[in-house]
């Protein structure tokens, strides 16, 4: 394929700052997404859109979420769909005609989660190509709060519900290398990705490859949603935040990461890359020392 110009919003996220790296290695020209690109890019001011999709290609779409994080009455965290919609229709009648949207789980897990749902249809109803990637739980949280603190402490508090699940733990290196592959390669659109590692297990089980990898004991501590929620409300942690943990664990208790899914070797035909790899490879940096 000839190179082509690509827009990469969250291009300073986990999965963005990958993909735009990987498009650059293929020799394509990449726009930054960010308030501080040239030109800008800001979900909060659709007068900077058209500019950023100038010559633009193809799209991918981390979706940004509410400034509240709040929970919708379905109980899934709020991504701002309608800019996302709005966003998608100025990008189509700039010219793109590929887009790869980053959702989640949830939104086949739960018909009822009116946010994800709004995402994907944001896309599906414009005639142009698009794909979904569907990904399971990122083992870099366990690079980001309050995880990473956990390990490097010795005590990983787990906020949970319901009988212990397991999780289809994925790596963002996977899923951005599938989101490289959908944005310049033929035979995607349409499809739905569903993204996850080789294996599904409990969090107690990552935490506890985390430890081996260390060579250092590391406590796992579950803690009752209910019960974190009256601690944190007394400890005066935001709604905004006790919201977020709530979603969460809601999700990982439903079902929907309990096994996991081909879809990153159905694109890249390798499989995907193993939580033992992940933990050798941040423990290599230093990450939680």
């Amino acid at each position: 394929m000839s190179a082509q110009q690509f827009l990469v919003t969250g291009v300073t996220g986990n999965t963005g700052s990958r993909v735009a790296a990987g498009l650059r290695q293929l020799g394509h020209a990449v726009r930054g997404g960010s308030r501080t690109g040239t030109p800008p890019f800001d979900w909060d001011d659709p007068s900077t859109w058209r500019a950023a999709l100038r010559g633009i290609d193809a799209v991918y779409i981390a979706a940004p979420m509410t400034g509240a994080l709040r929970v919708g009455a379905a109980g899934s965290v709020g991504f701002r769909s309608a800019a996302v919609a709005e966003f998608v229709a100025t990008a189509h009648a700039c010219g793109v005609r590929r887009f790869v949207l980053l959702s989640g789980r949830s939104a086949r897990a739960n018909p009822a989660s009116p946010y994800m749902i709004a995402l994907e249809e944001s896309v599906r109803r414009i005639e142009a190509e698009w794909t979904v990637l569907s990904p399971g739980v990122f083992n870099q949280n366990f690079l980001a709060e309050p995880l990473l603190s956990g390990i490097r402490h010795g005590r990983v508090t787990h906020v949970a519900t319901g009988p212990v699940a397991n999780l289809d733990f994925i790596d963002v290196a996977d899923i951005a290398e599938v989101a490289v592959r959908t944005l310049t390669t033929p035979g995607h659109a349409g499809k739905v990705y569903e993204l996850s590692g080789p294996r599904a297990f409990p969090q107690e089980e990552a935490v506890g490859i985390i430890g081996r990898t260390l060579r250092r004991d590391i406590g796992y501590v579950r803690v009752e949603l209910d019960e974190w929620v009256r601690r944190a409300r007394a400890e005066g942690l935001t709604s905004d935040s006790i919201d977020f943990v709530s979603v969460a664990a809601r999700g990982h208790s439903s079902g929907a990461y309990s096994h996991p899914f081909d879809g990153v070797e159905q694109v890249l035909g390798r499989p995907p890359r193993s939580f033992e790899a992940f933990a050798r490879e941040a423990a290599a940096t230093g990450a939680w020392q």
